[in-house]
Parts: structure tokens; sequence; C-alpha cells
């Protein structure tokens, strides 16, 4: 890690994280933060899906060089995708940091960072620049086009994808592990596991009915569940998890497991580690990444190793 004085900093701001108290909230939250980052800056607004990576894109191309994703999982993600153009970073010496305001919350929970405005911020002010690992999965659309996009934290398909885009369909009103438990109660016991063929690395393709493929750069998704218990942000290597053919009352019993991250103890689930996974299903699969549906199989999974300067 490096000391990194930023010159310029602006903040990325979802207004609808948190279903919606963040722009409810701006005028106290912004307060706090100024007061934290003791510095001028400037403050945009997403105003749609996928604006935040456009306004990061903008702000570096401008010249800043700490950009600050305010918003959840998703915002962190949008933002983080905007610092790269045709697979290369804008800025080299440009850095990320995060101010997990939102339903899952759960990147930054890897990095143990305060989720409080001011707190956040002060950390910000203080920290140091982290070189750490991103993933990256190229998968097919929901428009049916090869589409490719980059993870920070943990991509997954199966029932996670199926359990995500329910989430998504409703308010989260009582934030995000209530309303993960809640996809999850209401998803699982109609979900139908899926046979499922995938290769990590070189090594043979594997053939299995699946409930959940997870690969995992960060440690925690959905509200606090731990599925990555031991993943490392910088050690080149993807943690990769599959949850056999379990049926619903089994994964019911092991959620508290789960959320412990002591569940690959359970013999239905295996865990390797990885550059690359290629997976792929006759049967349909929602891919998701940082709280969003972006695609289903096919897919690839790869590694970039060092490809991003992260505050902590």
């Amino acid at each position: 890690m490096s000391d990194y004085p930023a010159r310029k900093s602006v903040l990325i701001v979802n207004p609808r994280s948190a279903n919606g108290t963040t722009g409810r909230n701006w005028a106290r939250i912004d307060q706090e933060i100024r007061r934290g980052l003791k510095t001028d800056l400037d403050v945009r607004f997403t105003e749609r899906q996928g604006h935040g990576t456009t306004l990061a894109s903008e702000a570096i191309k401008e010249g800043y060089d700490r950009v600050v994703a305010v918003g959840g999982d998703g915002t962190i993600n949008e933002v983080m995708n905007g610092f790269f153009e045709k697979g290369k970073l804008i800025n080299p010496n440009a850095a990320l940091a995060v101010m997990s305001i939102g339903t899952g919350s759960d990147f930054v929970k890897t990095l143990e960072f305060p989720t409080t405005p001011f707190e956040a911020a002060e950390r910000i002010r203080l920290g140091k620049a982290w070189t750490i690992d991103l993933g990256k999965c190229t998968f097919t659309g929901l428009d049916g086009e090869q589409q490719s996009r980059l993870f920070i934290n943990i991509a997954d398909f199966g029932s996670g994808g199926a359990i995500v885009d329910k989430v998504n369909r409703t308010s989260k009103v009582f934030g995000g592990q209530i309303s993960f438990l809640w996809g999850i109660l209401t998803t699982l016991p109609t979900y139908k596991n899926k046979l499922t063929k995938y290769r990590v690395d070189d090594g043979p393709e594997e053939e299995k009915v699946l409930n959940t493929f997870v690969v995992a750069n960060g440690r925690y998704y959905g509200g606090g569940l731990k599925p990555a218990p031991n993943a490392q942000l910088d050690d080149g290597l993807l943690d990769i998890v599959s949850i056999g053919d379990v049926g619903f009352l089994e994964a019911i019993s092991s959620l508290g497991k789960f959320r412990k991250g002591t569940y690959l103890e359970i013999p239905k689930v295996t865990f390797s580690k990885g550059k690359t996974v290629v997976a792929s299903s006759e049967e349909t699969q929602l891919v998701e990444m940082e709280g969003e549906v972006v695609g289903r199989l096919p897919a690839r999974f790869e590694m970039l190793p060092k490809a991003l300067k992260i505050i902590v």
C-alpha cells in the first residue's frame, strides 16, 4: 500500500440507493462527507441504470483522480467499470473509493470499512492506495448479445441469480439482510436445480446438477452471506464455490453456516481456486454480479490481477 495524495475528488451518488433514503437525506449526508473529507469536491448523481459508469469515465477524463462511489454494491460496480475504456485504465493513477449506502453493502465488509458517511469519508481522507484484483465476466446479455463486465466483489449464477432478480423487483424497504432472506425463502421452494457444465482453468470439464455457483474476489454477498470466507482481494485468484443438488430444506438448514462462512464443510459444497471458469447449461441460468442481474449462461469468468487502485 502507498500514500494517496489525491488532487481532485468527485462523488458519484446513487440517490435511489438504500430504498431512496440516500436521495431524501442527501443534505445531511453531503454535510457529513464534506466534514470527513475536508477537501473541495464535486458531486454527480446517477439518473438511470448504468449511468454511474458514464459519470465515472467522464470525471476521470476531466482530471478527477479520486472517484468515490456512494451507494450500494451495484453503484460501486458501475463506477468501477467507468475506470476502464476498451479494457484499459483511463488513468492508471486514479483511485476508487467506496462509501457503501445501499441494500447489500457487502463489498465494504471485506474491506472492514465503516458505513456511516462521516467515518467513511474520514477513512478515505486518511487512507492509502491498495492495488487489488478484479474479475471479468463475458456472458450472454439479456438481449442475447455477448457482453463483458468487470466485477470487484462476487459474481454467481443459478439460484443466486434468480434470488437477486426477485429481490430487485421489490422495494427493499426492510434493508439488505431481510430483503435477501425474503428472496431466498420465496425463491428456493420452487427453484429447480440445473445441469451445468463448467471447467476451472485447464482442469477437466465437470457436469453436475447445481443449485448455485459462486465466483468470488471478495468474501460477502446477499446481505451478509459469506460464501468465500478466505478470499483475498490481491492474491491473483478467484475463489470458486459450487453448491450441488441441494433441496429447499437442506439449503435453509445450512443458512446459518452460509452466513458464518463455515458451510464449506457440507458434502455437497465444493471449493477451489483458479484464474478462469467457463460455464454453460442447456437451461436458462441468470448471471448476477454485485447484486444486479446482467445476463445468463454461457459465461466465462477470469481474474485480472492487480487491476485497480482502491483507497483503504
